[in-house]
């Protein structure tokens, strides 16, 4: 009986330590600071300590909040413990933190905790309450005021029980007050409007959100990829730049009907299943049936191993000119095709060993990567494609641990009769480079210049697994420069195109600009060899650096092309 009893013991013992553990975990997550910056907690598992300290863009100004500031800016140790500033305000304007910031000279991070889930997933209350994290375990491992900061060196020897509350917290924080979610009425559209689409049957997401049963089994991942900004993918920094008009992104209220409901069971009232009853265009191409399909040459693609470029080329036999007007692209494995460019080749194209890995001098048409198809040039506009020309398509295969057959379809679309315009692209690019080892922002920039009146339609940033962001700014002649886009947290596996509501007026002497960074540490995930230096190359284990853009000169039409920009740029996608 006494054995028992102290098995009980032990048991129950073990229980309340594992529930306590459970407890202190707050999971990861990912914020923008007041500078468009991205910061995700798990980045920081190389450091010691994350502090967080509860502030917003008004009580920043009193003199409690400058002695907090005060006392976690001299904790901070570049490499060791890492400081944060988090407002859970979720009306604040970014320009008003930024100016609280710099009324306190200081340089910490503010994290915009726009929805109020990261917060309320740190359990903080008050203003002027810090918690400390664990960046390895992300579990808290103190909680109080900043005063038993203060100084500290040894982030072990604190507890969040030992906490002396020294120092008088501010007032409490006014959190929105949370509500039974509906999984028909509320969270169902959410995923129909924003997910299906991808992840579907036959779609390219993973797993199908095909009924309730796998989306509550599915829930814990949902949850952390929501939380850590992950999903949907091609997220942009909406508070700056022009208007994208095709940018994935669930909105603040979207954000905290998913996680609440995650949070109250992922639970289904009734038997109405709306992600049962959606169906689906059976059509290969979603742009309309096009005028004209070309099928690849079946691919084998092995099951390891790195695969080189393939350039194949495909006969297109046209009895006259036409002026293309879209292309899509249905691939044959999803899993294996990482992206396709389209070059328009012709019988003078002599140059296969060219700088360009092989693309000839051929302009390109279109192309496809995961996020971003089909190609529709706007404004009755197109690229045309001479009698007798063909096609070469540059074709980048990733192995997928199994021998797969890749046979990819290309959808054309003409103008019944010539466009208004011609569109162009161009590119600020740089090809020199060298990313030393363990470099966590090594900056690259390029520039691309406008010597003729011209509008832009589209970017289309463009790096590989090191990549870490990427911004477009255009220079005005007159010196004035102004931000058009922000991706702040790159992925490789995405590659949007992203549209300007409207088109930009870029007078002749314009510059775009693209300013990013690559991540060649091993706190990158992705990074196949941190300890090596990376230079320029076409195979993902290189890095390019490219702001791809879609232009419209203003005077190209069909009848009048001025060609100067247009050479200058018609091969450098290469690669891409």
């Amino acid at each position: 009986m006494r054995i028992l009893r102290l098995l009980c013991a032990l048991l129950f013992s073990s229980l309340l330590l594992m529930h306590n553990a459970v407890a202190s975990s707050v999971g990861d997550f990912a914020l923008l600071d007041q500078n468009g910056t991205f910061h995700q907690a798990s980045y920081y598992s190389d450091h010691d300590a994350i502090v967080i300290l509860a502030e917003s863009s008004e009580t920043l100004a009193g003199e409690r909040a400058r002695t907090a500031v005060s006392n976690i800016e001299s904790v901070e140790q570049s490499g060791k413990i890492k400081a944060f500033v988090i407002s859970p305000n979720s009306g604040v304007e970014r320009d008003a933190l930024q100016a609280a910031v710099s009324a306190l000279s200081t340089n910490l991070p503010v994290l915009i905790d726009e929805t109020q889930l990261v917060s309320q997933s740190l359990d903080l209350s008050r203003y002027g309450e810090v918690v400390v994290i664990n960046p390895k375990s992300l579990s808290v491992i103190y909680r109080g005021s900043t005063a038993d900061l203060k100084g500290i060196t040894d982030f072990s020897a604190l507890s969040t029980s030992a906490a002396s509350n020294t120092e008088p917290l501010g007032d409490s924080i006014e959190f929105r007050s949370s509500k039974a979610v509906s999984y028909v009425n509320d969270v169902a559209p959410i995923l129909e409007r924003n997910c299906v689409t991808c992840h579907r049957d036959g779609g390219i997401g993973p797993w199908s959100m095909s009924s309730h049963a796998m989306v509550q089994g599915w829930s814990p991942m949902m949850r952390e990829v929501v939380m850590t900004q992950r999903m949907p993918p091609g997220r942009i920094d909406t508070h700056v730049g022009k208007k994208i008009s095709n940018a994935n992104g669930l909105t603040v209220a979207e954000q905290q009907t998913l996680i609440d409901w995650i949070d109250q069971g992922a639970k289904r009232i009734g038997d109405q299943d709306p992600l049962t009853q959606l169906t689906f265009d059976a059509t290969e191409f979603t742009v309309g049936e096009p005028d004209l399909v070309l099928n690849v040459p079946p691919q084998t693609i092995p099951a390891t191993g790195v695969v080189d470029y393939r350039y194949v080329p495909v006969q297109l036999n046209l009895p006259e000119d036409k002026w293309l007007r879209a292309i899509e692209f249905v691939p044959g494995d999803h899993e294996v095709l990482h992206h396709v460019i389209t070059y328009l080749s012709s019988p003078a194209d002599k140059s296969e060993t060219a700088e360009d890995g092989g693309a000839g001098q051929g302009e390109n048409l279109g192309g496809f990567a995961p996020g971003r198809q089909p190609d529709e040039f706007a404004d009755n506009s197109g690229r045309l494609i001479p009698k007798g020309s063909n096609l070469l398509l540059q074709m980048h295969y990733t192995t997928s641990g199994r021998e797969t057959v890749d046979a990819t379809k290309v959808g054309l679309y003409f103008h019944d009769e010539p466009p208004a315009h011609v569109m162009s692209g161009g590119v600020a690019g740089q090809r020199r480079f060298m990313i030393p080892p363990g470099a966590k922002e090594h900056k690259l920039t390029g520039v691309q210049e406008i010597d003729r009146d011209a509008y832009l339609y589209e970017l289309n940033p463009h790096m590989h697994f090191r990549g870490k962001y990427m911004s477009y700014s255009v220079q005005y002649p007159d010196g004035k420069e102004e931000l058009l886009l922000s991706v702040p947290k790159y992925d490789f596996n995405w590659q949007f195109n992203y549209r300007l509501e409207d088109p930009l007026f870029l007078p002749a002497g314009s510059r775009v600009i693209a300013r990013g960074a690559m991540d060649n540490s091993a706190q990158n995930k992705g990074n196949p060899d941190p300890s090596r230096p990376v230079f320029f190359g076409l195979q993902t284990m290189h890095e390019m650096f490219f702001g791809f853009m879609t232009l419209r000169y203003v005077g190209d039409t069909p009848n009048k092309v001025v060609m100067g920009s247009e050479a200058a740029v018609s091969t450098v996608a290469a690669g891409r």
